[in-house]
């Protein structure tokens, strides 16, 4: 897969913009070593007043139900460059699990009603 320009470092603005930047601050090649843990910890901790968290949150259970308006198909792969998984589902039900083992993952509608 190829990488596309990181178009929500410029406008906070755009769709799960919040989602991706955290993907890339916490997440990415160059930072994981030094940063996921901490993004654990504040998962797991689910701070009421942690805004930031809150919002991560929100748009990855809306990634995981299928919400994906507004997102560029390569933008989950650029933010995160993960390469243990095929889809951006597999990466994101992962990520779920990682971050909050204690809750079941939310599931898209078009899967509920299989």
């Amino acid at each position: 897969m190829s990488l596309i320009d990181r178009y929500w470092l410029d406008d906070e603005s755009v769709p799960f913009g919040t989602f991706l930047r955290y993907l890339q601050t916490y997440y990415g090649p160059e930072v994981h070593n030094d940063n996921y843990e901490s993004l654990v910890a504040r998962a797991r901790l689910a701070d009421p007043d942690d805004a930031g968290m809150a919002t991560f949150k929100n748009e990855l259970v809306r990634l995981l139900k299928g919400d994906r308006e507004g997102l560029h198909p390569m933008a989950i792969f650029t933010a995160a460059e993960y390469d243990d998984w095929d889809t951006d589902d597999e990466f994101l039900r992962w990520l779920w699990n990682e971050l909050y083992p204690s809750e079941l993952a939310p599931t898209s509608t078009a899967a509920e009603s299989d």
